[in-house]
């Protein structure tokens, strides 16, 4: 018997291949662009910029000094505290949700887009992000959910033990804690086996939505709904399929782990050596590393240099994600087509056992 998810590994490379090469520096760009942006993934470098000094640094006129003169004094910080209004708290934490409602929105549109660049042969990017707006808003509802309701059990467990140890003061709330934890040992058990269960499911339909029902989305041109509906029927039938598709991901996962953290072990080494070089050199003519830290020169010099190794170490590690996320998402509608062949993404150049009529509409091959 050949299992699906066995066979896409292969299919996933050549797929990758013909994808992306010949080689195309604007579509590249187009693709790092994606990757960077889209949700559920991205390359970052995570290189921590200090770009306030904690050296002679007065405390500001009115700020009481705390215990031996030493930090604020905690009765002026709520004094300050409680003389912002709250209407303007509520304002900012508003605004403050509604873009990370905004940006998480858009970042799921793109990615959606990453998956109709798959299905055309064309990296566009407008048009399909505007098309797939109000399929990227119901995805992030459904996800937002499913997320809320994997971490509900933990919450609540945490929630009863902190509770149970120091109550909070609101006798319901309080109630409600006691309650759960004077419960007996066999029972405390089984609910929290109960609700490992319910995490685990909860977190498998995450994955599910993000690896077959977005795909089954953009085949489909469907809801989340609709494509949970469509892939549920795929699902029943090839649940084997499935189970030897979790193991084989979980391997495909850990080896482009493996080389996305390689790749950045090397990119961050040439960047930090370069950079170093560059540092020496401005001690130099400075007249020492004393210079370097001790002066305004020597600090602007670090600062752009730190700022120029985060831009290159980002563009060194980008290709690396281009080439990981590609293949993975390549491998996951390969096994969805393979599965069933109505839900076939990939374009029919760049692939045959996993193709379909999913891929008939790619003639269109402006970047509009």
């Amino acid at each position: 018997m050949s299992w699906h998810a066995v066979a896409a590994l292969d299919d996933a490379v050549d797929a990758t291949r013909r994808f992306l090469f010949p080689f195309s520096l604007v579509r590249w760009a187009k693709l790092a662009l994606l990757v960077l942006l889209m949700g559920g993934s991205g390359a970052s470098a995570n290189v921590p910029v200090s770009f306030v000094s904690d050296t002679d640094v007065a405390p500001p006129r009115g700020m009481d000094s705390g215990v031996g003169g030493v930090g604020p004094n905690p009765a002026t910080i709520e004094r300050s505290v409680g003389s912002i209004d709250p209407g303007t708290l509520a304002v900012v934490a508003v605004g403050i949700g509604l873009l990370i409602v905004a940006v998480s929105v858009v970042s799921l549109s793109l990615r959606l887009v990453f998956y109709d660049a798959i299905r055309t042969n064309e990296v566009r990017i407008w048009r399909p992000f505007l098309a797939r707006l109000r399929q990227s808003i119901g995805l992030f509802l459904f996800t937002a959910t499913l997320s809320i309701a994997a971490a509900a059990p933990v919450a609540l467990a945490a929630f009863v033990t902190v509770a149970g140890d120091a109550p909070i003061g609101w006798e319901p709330v309080d109630a409600v804690a006691g309650t759960l934890g004077s419960l007996s040992v066999g029972t405390a058990v089984v609910l929290g086996v109960l609700g490992a269960a319910f995490v685990a499911v909860a977190v498998l339909a995450l994955r599910f939505t993000y690896e077959f029902v977005v795909p089954t989305m953009i085949v489909e041109e469907t809801g989340v709904l609709g494509g949970w509906s469509r892939f549920w029927t795929t699902l029943r039938a090839e649940w084997t399929e499935l189970v030897v598709y979790l193991l084989v991901h979980f391997v495909v996962s850990l080896g482009l782990s493996v080389v996305a953290g390689i790749a950045a072990v090397f990119a961050f080494a040439l960047v930090a050596t370069v950079a170093g070089l560059v540092l020496l050199l401005v001690a130099v003519a400075l007249g020492g590393l004393g210079a370097l830290v001790g002066t305004t020169a020597g600090a602007a010099a670090i600062a752009l240099a730190v700022l120029a190794g985060s831009a290159l170490l980002l563009v060194l590690l980008l290709p690396v994600q281009v080439l990981t996320q590609s293949y993975r998402i390549a491998y996951e509608v390969s096994t969805l087509g393979g599965m069933d062949p109505d839900l076939a993404l990939l374009h029919p150049d760049l692939g045959t056992r996993a193709s379909g009529p999913a891929g008939a509409d790619g003639a269109d091959s402006s970047d509009r």
